[in-house]
């Protein structure tokens, strides 16, 4: 009677290799998890990147228009949508649109506007993500 009831009882419970063998998937899974996190790999959590201009960019001005350099650091990686001039529709087209992590330079070509040199110009800068950048700079004689 008593070699039953101790066959019964053994069924009943987990193997010890089985719980060794849950706990490292689920440990693992874990460390994942903290990973992703940590370095930003699940960019629905992430927090946004925090853009800011470096320095005074400045802009050089031509016959109609002017070429705007400008510095912006990132916190992570970003896309530029579109860059204005602030209180006008003037607008420029990007030599890259995609920001790294880091600084970079951004380079602006507008067609249109004129830009007296020894001027200071402030240009809206928008992010893919709405956020928009003020970016001051001075127009200097080519």
């Amino acid at each position: 009677m008593k070699a039953l009831l101790r066959a019964k009882k053994s069924k009943k419970g987990i193997s010890g290799a089985v719980t060794a063998l849950i706990l490292v998937i689920a440990s693992v899974i874990i460390a994942l998890v903290v990973v992703g996190f940590a370095f930003g790999l699940f960019g629905a959590f992430a927090g946004k990147s925090t853009v800011t201009q470096v320095g005074t960019g400045t802009i050089i001005p031509c016959s109609s228009g002017g070429t705007l350099t400008f510095t912006l650091s990132s916190s992570g990686s970003a896309t530029i949508t579109s860059v204005q001039l602030a209180g006008t529709t003037y607008s420029g087209s990007l030599s890259s649109s995609t920001l790294t992590a880091g600084t970079n330079s951004i380079t602006v070509t507008f067609s249109s506007g004129t830009f007296v040199p020894g001027n200071t110009y402030d240009f809206e800068v928008t992010l893919a993500d709405g956020t928009v950048v003020t970016v001051t700079a001075q127009a200097v004689s080519s």
